[in-house]
């Protein structure tokens, strides 16, 4: 896929950024190494000394479980303008110009069911240009896996691993009925025999913040669980955060700390406060590279009653629908438009309330609109209705989906041609 000139440019940033990375981390490896000739070996950040050659912003630096300098930077991004791919090619950058490896692990980390289940469908697609760039950065060796997934020590040593993972598996706070954070035989070999005592202190020396069985006084001491937790901790991956203004709670940010990454890359369309932001791509530059293609027209019902809004959105995509079947006779091309509605509750146990809800919506479509409950769908993190299905095909009947959350989650909508907001949307992130 031939890149736009926005990604282009963003990606020259980085690759320089990257550059002086790589020169920062040597200087600090050779102070580390000689520390009777340096005086400042334990002030140096390399992360701070890299980010002033690159960037003219100011730097939050950041350390990683292990207590160690942890470079990390933001990819503001508008949403559309190609954030997966940008990804992929940053990770061949960091590769390249800052680890200079083909090969390793990355923690791919993503906040809701709806982005990691597209994410793994298009990076295990040989033919999506996805997964054809990190094919190119690791010479044909890529292989995407998830947490329940085995992985060995030539595994990592002769591919470039991807590793998906959904934020909310890897909170602290239940870490231990996660099976992410569990004993597990599969990943033994990253680790001493449960007897090798010596071998156990060495390698709790080298990696303090490791989760154990037992505790000093006991007769072994402290045996390092065999859990892909500790096995990604210790190989120290690159991270890649998807939706980066959703790792800002004090538990996500731990979290992704606590995996003792090498280097953190941060993307979204709406960067939280104290993000190292590094490329701010612009709405503009988008608009200027035909990335938004189509015209928008907002339509603001006067009605208090969200039932007069639907209904108008009712009678905007029939009128829509009438104009594709004329494309349809014209071109070939087939197209359903598709009405996304946005409410406010999703959940079993909150109906009744003062909010909308999306069973009301869902009801008040087929009782009193006439529309047969082939083509509504419900979209949220209880109920998934579209799990499966090809929204493509000629054969499927869907024609309004309700959500709540999963277009500001990054969710692509084939045929979405509507959107119709049931809900207050002042929210900053929204």
């Amino acid at each position: 896929m031939e890149l736009k000139e926005y990604q282009k440019s963003s990606l020259s940033q980085i690759k320089s950024y990257l550059e002086w990375l790589y020169r920062a981390k040597q200087e600090h490896n050779k102070r580390q190494a000689l520390t009777s000739e340096f005086s400042d070996v334990e002030t140096f950040d390399f992360t701070i000394a890299a980010w002033k050659k690159a960037c003219n912003r100011e730097y939050h630096p950041k350390k990683n479980g292990l207590s160690e300098h942890l470079p990390n930077f933001f990819i503001k991004i508008p949403t559309g303008g190609g954030k997966t791919l940008l990804a992929c090619h940053t990770i061949d950058l960091i590769n390249r110009v800052y680890l200079k490896k083909q090969t390793g692990i990355v923690l791919w980390v993503v906040p809701t069911t709806q982005i990691y289940r597209q994410t793994l469908v298009n990076l295990r697609n040989r033919e999506h240009p996805y997964r054809q760039v990190l094919d190119l950065a690791s010479a044909g060796r890529t292989v995407i896996c998830e947490k329940g997934d085995k992985f060995t020590k030539t595994d990592i040593d002769e591919n470039l691993v991807i590793m998906l993972l959904m934020l909310p598996s890897a909170n602290r706070k239940v870490k231990e009925v996660l099976r992410i954070f569990k004993d597990n035989g599969g990943f033994t070999e990253f680790f001493p025999p449960e007897d090798d005592i010596k071998g156990n202190q060495a390698l709790l020396k080298e990696f303090p913040n490791l989760d154990c069985f037992g505790d000093e006084t006991g007769f072994f001491g402290r045996i390092v669980k065999t859990s892909l937790g500790n096995t990604l901790k210790v190989l120290k991956p690159t991270v890649i955060i998807d939706e980066g203004h959703k790792t800002y709670s004090e538990s996500a940010q731990k979290t992704i700390r606590d995996f003792n990454p090498s280097i953190v890359v941060e993307l979204s369309a709406t960067p939280p406060k104290n993000s190292n932001i590094l490329v701010d791509i612009s709405g503009q530059a988008l608009n200027q590279e035909e990335m938004i293609k189509l015209d928008m027209h907002i339509f603001n019902k006067s009605s208090y009653k969200w039932q007069d809004v639907l209904r108008d959105s009712l009678g905007k995509r029939l009128a829509l629908e009438k104009i594709a079947v004329e494309y349809e006779s014209n071109t070939g091309r087939y197209i359903r438009p598709i009405c996304l509605i946005q409410v406010e509750r999703t959940g079993k146990e909150q109906r009744g309330t003062k909010y909308i809800h999306a069973e009301e919506v869902r009801e008040y479509l087929i009782n009193q609109c006439g529309v047969t409950p082939e083509e509504v769908a419900v979209k949220s993190s209880e109920t998934d209705d579209i799990e499966g299905i090809d929204l493509l095909s000629r054969d499927c009947p869907i024609r309004y989906i309700i959500t709540k959350q999963a277009l500001q989650e990054g969710w692509d909508c084939p045929f979405a041609y509507i959107l119709t907001v049931l809900t207050n949307p002042s929210s900053q992130l929204s």
